[in-house]
């Protein structure tokens, strides 16, 4: 080797040490993880606390805290001739904080996730990939990496609700949900040693009411890279066959709700299929600390009662869809700034008109080895439109161990029988 190649070789390996060496200072830097409010701010929601929290608040004294709502919401509970009367209580603001392995996962990855040109990720393995950001894709690409304790099921429970009519129906579903890449706290971490598919997530979807739906089932495999297509089949228990979905159908109402596939979570679709601008933050009343057991439903009302909303410093982002056949043409997210949770959304139809509010109640549960996990354990999906509306409880469990091959096509098939 002579003594120029030798130096060449000498000059890269200095050069990616100082690099290696400068990533791993700034993620020991960042500020992770950071608290809504800090110092004075802290204090001031603290006295304005004192006033406001263990408050019932109605539409005769929502006035007087509409600041702290979404327009929507307000509009929401004022118009009692349309939806009804209906209640929420004031709680304190509680700090969240990430699981330990999420915390250390996205140190210690701090820096190598990338956007691409069309808006994709790249580059990510686990935690959250930006968590200093203030880019709008960057903050919606976060809550998309979320990973809800690795896996877990739930058992979900709730009205189909015409508000015009005043007339309920039931409706009940299980779900289970596996990551097999971004994994941060139940092992293998941060991924399945097999996974030849790359597969990043897969779920399964089974309801089983109203009466008109029952059995049928879904199952959805996505995969790590970001591009790639879902796969998507549906059980259809009137012909007894497995169908392929294409992605245009995920636009379409599940079982009668009035929720998509695209509307599963908060936001279940690919994120650079939309271009997002970030509006800022916003103090609100949202839920966080949501307990199922206290909420209320009046048969025929489109609202919950009883939920127990915290003021917050939320992300507002303007999602806008590129596809002018897209159901929806506009959305506003309302993230939550410490978990990256999707909180609350207004949804814009092709006329550019309100068409949907989705309400998602925050709550913290047990995971792997008593972890705590930021999740949500009920929501309200509003179809302003119609007075319709779609209500629901969850009871979860995080942290299941589930075996790969429940999510093939033979297991579908079998259960579907």
């Amino acid at each position: 080797m002579t003594t120029t190649k030798r130096a060449i070789i000498l000059s890269i390996a200095a050069v990616l040490a100082v690099l290696h060496t400068a990533s791993a200072a700034c993620a020991e830097d960042i500020t992770y993880p950071a608290a809504c409010y800090q110092a004075e701010e802290l204090q001031a929601v603290r006295a304005w606390e004192q006033q406001w929290v263990g408050k019932k608040i109605t539409s005769q004294n929502v006035e007087q805290v509409k600041e702290f709502l979404p327009e929507s919401y307000y509009t929401l509970m004022k118009d009692t001739q349309r939806w009804g009367e209906s209640w929420f209580v004031i709680v304190p603001y509680r700090q969240i904080l990430p699981t330990e392995g999420i915390i250390a996962m996205t140190k210690k990855h701090y820096g190598q996730a990338k956007v691409g040109p069309q808006g994709e990720l790249l580059n990510w393995i686990a935690g959250v990939p930006f968590p200093d950001t203030d880019k709008a894709v960057e903050m919606a690409h976060n809550y998309r990496c979320r990973n809800y304790g690795d896996s877990y099921t739930s058992n979900e429970a709730g009205y189909i609700v015409d508000g015009r009519l005043k007339y309920d129906m039931d409706i009940i579903i299980e779900n289970n949900i596996m990551f097999f890449a971004g994994r941060t706290d139940v092992p293998p971490v941060p991924e399945f040693e097999k996974n030849p598919k790359n597969i990043w997530r897969a779920f399964q979807m089974l309801q089983l009411a109203p009466p008109e739906t029952r059995n049928m089932r879904i199952m959805e495999i996505m995969y790590k890279d970001r591009m790639k297509p879902y796969d998507s089949w549906f059980w259809m228990p009137s012909i007894r066959r497995i169908r392929r979905r294409s992605t245009t159908e995920r636009q379409d109402a599940q079982g009668g709700a009035d929720f998509c596939a695209f509307d599963n979570l908060g936001w279940d679709g690919p994120v650079q299929i939309n271009k997002y601008k970030y509006l800022g933050r916003k103090e609100l009343l949202l839920v966080r600390h949501n307990d199922a057991s206290r909420l209320q439903h009046t048969p025929g009302d489109c609202l919950w009662d009883g939920t127990l909303r915290e003021r917050i410093k939320a992300h507002v982002i303007e999602a806008i869809n590129q596809d002018p056949n897209f159901l929806y043409t506009r959305m506003i997210w309302y993230l939550d700034p410490e978990t990256w949770n999707f909180l609350y959304s207004d949804r814009y139809d092709r006329r550019g008109k309100l068409w949907k509010v989705m309400d998602q109640f925050g709550f913290i549960g047990k995971g792997h080895e008593g972890m705590d996990v930021a999740h949500f354990n009920a929501s309200q999906m509003i179809d302003v439109q119609r007075v319709h509306s779609t209500n629901a409880t969850s009871k979860l469990e995080f942290g299941k161990q589930f075996s790969p091959r429940m999510f093939t096509l033979q297991y579908l098939q079998k259960r579907g029988y």
